[in-house]
């Protein structure tokens, strides 16, 4: 009998290293095209490069800890983790220098995080009130390895973080005078701004945003606190934190997959968007019995549906357009006088948010040309 692990790639595990393959998936199928992939990373790395930033990339965007080890490989100088769920997991597969964006409160996650870090697992916290610290603290045994925490500042998104400048001081001034807790400097993440598709409106509405963050900046800066970690902006923001010049990180993320969303946005004011896309679900056409569409066996439970429709990829099926269509279906409605395809026919699918529609699979399936190489395990995927 196959192991629950094994029965997880049975599916396509057999295709993998055989030329054609990518074309023979058993579907719903997330596909990863490498070529692609390599090139959103190796573009985005020169861009920090360039502007003399580090890049840590938000690891929420594709919660699979093989990913997270080719980010690092690439030159990347951490992971962000939304989440303890995902922290925890790329922490047991052995992914270092993990940041956790949100605030930790529930106790459980606090002891095995805590935990994690007494191993020796590489770990970074944000704190966004001082009465959060003593938890820690009360957890946190060994003043010789002090846990690196930094100051989560709301800068107008109203989601988490300090959202005064006296609030701010007093974590600082609280973090840099615990004994198991060290202040590693700030976060600031803003993330509505980044799906605004026009480069000025985003810019105008961005830039007021960022004068919060330096006045922050300014007021630990003296008060003894200046902040050796500036970590935040994303992948709409990019060009704009460059710009500005006040982060010494980047935590963008969507970057290296692209979806719908993404591909509206003036990423670069004047400029095409440099990211190719490199994620797709690929799915197959079930049924052609009623004229003028095709059922395709991926719907509701194989997109996030929180965005606009997933779009096709190609030419393929030129004129025709997904619509979702149930639970386990879609439909390709097909352009006038457009013949349908044939039963079996595999269609490739644009995510329409790439971030939560990643959390609805277990596995990418990754392919270089014609050809699956491999599986890679989503061993960061739910909620917890």
């Amino acid at each position: 009998m196959l192991s629950p692990d094994k029965l997880t790639f049975a599916a396509n595990a057999d295709l993998i290293g055989t030329p054609g393959s990518a074309a023979q998936l058993t579907t719903p199928a997330l596909v990863l095209d490498l070529e692609r992939f390599h090139a959103n990373q190796a573009h985005m790395m020169g861009l920090c490069h360039a502007a003399g930033i580090k890049l840590r990339p938000h690891g929420k965007t594709h919660k699979c800890s093989r990913l997270a080890f080719e980010q690092l490989a690439a030159g990347a100088v951490g992971i962000c983790c939304a989440t303890p769920h995902e922290a925890i997991a790329f922490a047991k597969a052995g992914v270092g220098k993990l940041l956790i964006t949100s605030p930790v409160v529930q106790p459980r996650h606090l002891r095995a995080l805590t935990d994690l870090h007494e191993a020796g697992a590489d770990l970074m916290i944000v704190i966004d009130r001082v009465d959060a610290i003593a938890a820690w603290e009360t957890l946190l045994g060994n003043p010789e390895r002090p846990l690196p925490a930094l100051v989560d500042i709301d800068i107008g998104l109203g989601r988490t973080g300090a959202s005064t400048l006296e609030q701010a001081l007093a974590i600082g001034r609280r973090l840099s005078g615990s004994r198991t807790l060290a202040y590693a400097g700030v976060q600031a993440y803003s993330g509505r701004v980044q799906h605004i598709n026009d480069y000025q409106e985003r810019r105008r509405i961005y830039w007021a945003q960022l004068d919060r963050l330096e006045a922050c900046l300014e007021a630990l800066e003296n008060a003894g606190l200046p902040a050796p970690i500036v970590s935040g902006g994303g992948t709409g923001t990019f060009a704009i934190d460059v710009e500005r010049g006040l982060y010494t990180e980047s935590q963008a993320g969507s970057y290296i997959f692209m979806d719908v969303e993404y591909n509206n946005v003036e990423l670069f004011e004047g400029r095409n968007n440099p990211y190719d896309v490199s994620l797709t679900l690929r799915a197959s056409i079930i049924s052609t019995n009623v004229p003028g569409h095709v059922t395709l066996n991926a719907g509701f439970k194989s997109f996030a549906t929180d965005g606009p429709l997933p779009e096709l990829r190609g030419e393929a099926f030129a004129g025709a357009r997904y619509e979702l269509y149930g639970d386990e279906y879609g439909r390709l409605v097909l352009g006038p006088g457009q013949p349908a395809p044939r039963i079996g026919t595999c269609v490739e699918l644009v995510t329409p948010h790439c971030d939560p529609t990643v959390n609805l699979h277990d596995q990418l399936h990754v392919i270089e040309g014609d050809t699956l190489v491999d599986i890679w395990r989503i061993d960061g995927r739910g909620v917890l």
